[in-house]
């Protein structure tokens, strides 16, 4: 048991905050006591929440929704270049394949097919190290080629086959 200073009355110390630096490891104050205080001190200060989190918005550089809207609608035309720029690589990768690679693909392509009627669920013809990534940028070619189910593909995403196994 535990007294509280503030509505003088005994109570278990479970009722207590605990306190590091009290004698007994509690504070003074009981539960239903602190939150009866900071009730009322928020209704005496009623401002003071919206000041602390305007306070902690422009320490940590977060925007408001408006001033969000405001650089995306600004910057629209660096986002559809940097997108259209991405596209154009990668179809560049994928565009100049050799024959035999061409020819890897059709009998994948029927081979998934195949699977699919057998299983009945969808096959992905999958890069097993991806076109573009981080660490390394694989080809389109016919080595780099794996026959998968579609459901580990994209849980796959944009990793190496490998990394995505491993973890």
């Amino acid at each position: 048991m535990k007294h509280c200073r503030w509505c003088d009355s005994d109570k278990p110390v479970e009722e207590f905050h605990k306190h590091k630096r009290m004698k007994d490891g509690r504070i003074n104050k009981c539960r239903t006591c602190v939150q009866d205080s900071v009730a009322q001190w928020r209704i005496d200060n009623p401002g003071c929440r919206a000041k602390e989190h305007a306070r902690n918005a422009e320490r940590k550089g977060i925007r408001t929704r408006q001033e969000w809207r405001e650089d995306v609608s600004k910057n629209a035309i660096g986002r559809k270049a940097t997108i259209t720029k991405y596209t154009h690589k990668r179809r560049a990768q994928t565009q100049h394949t050799d024959e035999l690679t061409e020819f890897a693909m059709e009998e994948m392509s029927k081979m998934a097919g195949l699977r699919e009627e057998a299983t009945g669920f969808k096959w992905h013809i999958d890069h097993i190290v991806p076109l573009n990534h981080k660490e390394a940028c694989g080809l389109h070619h016919y080595t780099n080629l794996k026959l998968v189910p579609a459901l580990w593909n994209v849980r796959k995403g944009n990793r190496s086959f490998e990394e995505w196994t491993y973890e």
